[in-house]
């Protein structure tokens, strides 16, 4: 997922002094979807989106299910084991890539995430190894 615009808003998010953390609302995924800090979220979500963003997504969720957080670019780089000081290129490329598969949005002054995961669209399906996509598919039979 190289997304240079994405890139680029990450990049800008992360030359701030300091950027908040909010919950992206979704009030169908909210309903039909589960938490973004649930086992199903770690479980099909890991092959798809990578362990670094996983973590985000699961942290950072879990904080804007309760309230908005502000977070200085430094803080959240070292929080996620992703940079410090002034070496941020992998938070950006982080942020972009949770962007990229719509687990967050990136405005100029925060960050919005998603706190619930929705159906999961067949290609990223198609991804995960067979014995998950045997266990997904049985888990959202109806």
């Amino acid at each position: 997922m190289n997304n240079p615009a994405l890139l680029n808003d990450a990049r800008r998010l992360l030359a701030r002094e300091t950027f908040t953390v909010k919950a992206l609302p979704d009030p169908l995924v909210e309903t039909y979807g589960w938490p973004a800090t649930s086992d199903q979220t770690m479980l099909y979500l890991l092959p798809i989106i990578g362990p670094t963003c996983l973590c985000i997504l699961h942290r950072l969720s879990a904080y804007a299910t309760n309230e908005e957080t502000t977070w200085t670019p430094h803080d959240f780089a070292v929080t996620f084991g992703i940079g410090n000081n002034d070496h941020l290129a992998l938070a950006a490329r982080s942020l972009a890539r949770l962007a990229a598969f719509d687990m967050a949005k990136i405005h100029t002054t925060d960050l919005a995430i998603r706190t619930h995961i929705g159906p999961l669209p067949e290609r990223w399906i198609t991804r995960l190894p067979p014995y998950l996509i045997n266990a997904y598919r049985n888990t959202t039979a109806a």
